[in-house]
């Protein structure tokens, strides 16, 4: 990092100083000058003061003129300006208290000044209509003295109304005076920090500027970085399925080989092949791994995981190299432990095998112990899942322990075995752990070994509990297990299409090969095929545009596709996923997926839940067509979630179209759903919603019969005697499969 200069510091101090006091200055100036309008506007105000009082009085001057001239001549003529003054009192003392309504007790003299020219008019009053009738009368009102009383008692008022105002209207003018003062130094104040705060930012331009420029070098090489950390990724993910291609290739033929190899000299030469393929298959992993994590991409994948299974993966990997290093290895789980987490199970092992996997690298004495518990977190359904690794191995330095989980950092106390490695596996390690919402932790002692501790909070508890995925044992795989089926394989990869061919070599399967995707569209068109095995990146159309074309041909809706890719993004879009390079066992347990055992004794059909003897009539084609429907949305969601309210609605409405169309077997088999729903039968539950397709595919293979024997005429083979046929054993289709 490039320390600033002592007089960056300095000057920015200065900078900030003069722009505050520039600021308040002109914030002061600003407040001068309103305070200013606002005492001017006063001014102007009570200057009106006056005249309006002035002409309050004069009205009342003439008012009382006209009285006198009335009572003295009794001629009507001299009561005009009475009369007129009677119209214009209310609005002159409106604007009077208008003026003054700023000063409390200006409008307070106001208000008794109207109170007694009330008096005053009241009592002219009186006296105008006494002269009319008879001046003794009148001359009698005017001795009591009322008129003189009130008329004193308004001059009193407009005597202190006189002195308020003159009061007020000099404080205003000094209070004007001042803040006009006031007014212009802010103002020249402002001017004067202007300019200074001028100076200094022509000053500071100058030096940004050149600031600038370097920073700008600084830009311009940062961008550089990020386009080349970009780059750098884009090519490791494409390299990556570039050299997934032909190691698929490597892997597969070599397994192929070892298994036709009977000279010993070449089973070595080929394991060595094999060893080795497979160690630089980790290395491209590894450092794919790392390039998606830094650029934060790495998607993670919970599912429902055995916790039992945990030590059963590792045992099964690592037993025997912990044996041929004679070196005890074993794994203690909990007895409180969940049967089932929800969890990235492809990232927790790979965060196992890289840990234990250096446990057992670096230990050559003693033992590799993995412990599992789990602690209750006082959240209903949820637990903070650990695993300790603990060896006796050669230990790491205290000031390595930080460094080792930095990419490419090694401890550097066992050479020999570091240049085995490269350097990843623990920075991933970490990384992974930290996206997965864990914490990684190392204790160790130099020459005694080390302890690895893994924590992760707030872990699901998992309601369904999965099928235990122990590792698959080594060994040729027969394909001749599973039923004879049509399988449609695509890949612009030539080795790739013969390293398929050799693992389906001698099998009763029937193969056919594409090398792009139209040539595929165009075979499943006529051939009408059981699976698609399809590659996901070719020229022209890829994997995605082939499949969703090959989905508009009829009768190829619902076929199973799966992917054959170098990526590690599964998609969604495909019934099932393998990546480059696969084993036979890996497409195996693939395929196993949606073809189902051969012989007997075997799964697939439904005779636990409608016995052989049932009795079924020919599905109608309406019906047929919704429960397909059915199989496309909400059945798959289903199966994954196995949620139990979606269950018993998804029953519902099964029933419903048993009884619109009298189908005793789908009454049966909705009964036997909701009945798991509603006992909470996980196990029960889950197999015989899986059964929900099988259910279809038998519907569909009695309406093909029944419409083969309506084509057959009166020669067709018997039905029974009702006209329904019996219940099959009961397959996936078969029409276009040929050993």
């Amino acid at each position: 990092m490039v320390r600033q200069p002592k007089y960056h510091a300095i000057y920015q101090l200065v900078v900030a100083l003069w722009l505050g006091l520039s600021i308040l200055s002109v914030v002061v100036a600003g407040v001068s000058w309103i305070r200013l309008s606002h005492t001017m506007a006063a001014v102007r105000r009570w200057n009106a003061v006056g005249p309006q009082l002035d002409e309050i009085l004069q009205t009342m001057l003439d008012s009382e003129t006209g009285v006198r001239g009335f009572l003295i001549t009794g001629n009507t003529n001299y009561l005009e300006p009475y009369n007129r003054a009677q119209s214009e009192y209310e609005h002159e003392f409106d604007n009077f208290a208008t003026m003054t309504a700023g000063n409390p007790v200006m409008l307070k003299a106001v208000v008794n000044l109207r109170a007694q020219s009330e008096m005053l008019a009241d009592y002219n009053r009186q006296v105008v209509g006494a002269r009319m009738q008879k001046f003794d009368s009148a001359r009698a009102l005017i001795e009591t003295g009322r008129g003189k009383q009130i008329m004193d008692e308004i001059r009193a008022q407009v005597s202190v109304l006189e002195q308020i105002y003159y009061s007020q209207k000099t404080n205003d003018q000094d209070r004007l005076n001042a803040q006009f003062f006031v007014a212009i130094l802010t103002s020249l104040a402002a001017g004067i920090f202007g300019v200074v705060a001028g100076i200094i930012a022509f000053w500071l331009a100058y030096v940004t500027k050149k600031k600038e420029a370097r920073e700008m070098d600084l830009v311009d090489a940062m961008a550089q970085a990020e386009r080349s950390s970009r780059e750098k990724s884009a090519f490791l993910a494409n390299m990556s399925h570039e050299i997934r291609t032909p190691m698929n290739a490597i892997l597969g033929f070599s397994e192929l080989l070892q298994g036709e190899l009977m000279d010993a000299k070449h089973q070595k030469y080929i394991q060595s092949i094999r060893t080795s393929a497979s160690s630089l298959l980790q290395l491209i992993n590894d450092i794919l791994d790392m390039s998606k994590i830094e650029a934060g991409v790495l998607e993670l994948h919970p599912e429902p995981m055995d916790s039992w299974e945990i030590c059963d993966f590792i045992q099964t990997l690592f037993s025997e190299a912990a044996l041929k290093k004679n070196i005890g290895f074993k794994c203690q789980l909990a007895s409180d432990l969940p049967r089932s987490v929800l969890m990235d199970r492809v990232r927790l092992r790979q965060i196992m095998v890289n840990l234990v996997g250096n446990a057992i690298k670096f230990t050559d004495r003693g033992s590799v112990e993995v412990r599992v518990y789990s602690q209750n977190q006082g959240v209903a359904g949820r637990v903070a899942l650990s695993i300790e690794v603990l060896d006796t191995g050669v230990g790491i330095p205290k000031e390595k322990r930080d460094a080792i989980f930095k990419p490419f950092v090694q401890a550097g106390v066992h050479r020999e075995k570091e240049i085995q490695g490269t350097g990843l596996g623990l920075s991933i390690v970490k990384r992974l752990t930290e996206i997965m919402g864990g914490t990684v932790t190392v204790t160790s002692t130099l020459g005694e070994g080390s302890l690895f501790s893994l924590r992760f909070p707030n872990v699901p508890i998992s309601l369904r509990v999965p099928a235990t995925s122990k590792i698959a044992a080594e060994g040729k795989v027969d394909f001749n297990r599973l039923r004879p089926a049509t399988l449609l394989v695509t890949d612009d990869n030539e080795a790739n299409r013969q390293y398929i061919a050799g693992i389906f070599k001698m099998s009763h399967h029937r193969l056919i090969f594409c090398s792009n995707g139209e040539e595929a569209i165009v075979r499943a068109r006529e051939i009408i095929p059981d699976i698609v095995l399809l590659d996901v990146r070719m020229p022209g159309l890829d994997g995605r545009q082939t499949l969703a074309e090959i989905r508009k041909i009829p009768g190829m809706e619902l076929v199973p596709a799966i992917a054959v890719t170098g990526s590690a993004h599964q998609d969604n879009f495909f019934s099932g996923y393998v990546r480059k390079p696969f084993s036979p066992r890996e497409l195996f347990d693939q395929l196993a997926e949606f073809l189902p055992r051969h012989g007997a004794g075997e799964a697939g059909h439904l005779e636990p839940l409608l016995p052989a003897d049932t009795a079924i009539d020919p599905v109608p084609g309406e019906l047929l067509s919704q429960l397909r429907q059915l199989l496309a949305d909400p059945w798959p969601a289903l199966c994954n979630s196995m949620a139990v309210n979606e269950t018993k609605t998804f029953a519902c409405r099964l029933e419903i179209l048993a009884e619109q169309w009298h189908c005793k077997p789908l009454t049966a088999y909705a009964g036997k759903l909701r009945h798991d729903a509603e006992t909470y039968a996980v196990n029960d539950l889950e197999k015989h919603l899986g059964e929900f397709a099988a259910l279809l595919e038998m519907f569909a293979q009695n309406k093909e019969k029944s419409l083969t024997d309506e084509n057959k005429g009166p020669d067709a083979p018997p039905s029974d005697a009702d006209g329904s046929t019996r219940v099959p054993h009961l397959e996936t289709r078969n029409a276009h499969n040929e050993s």
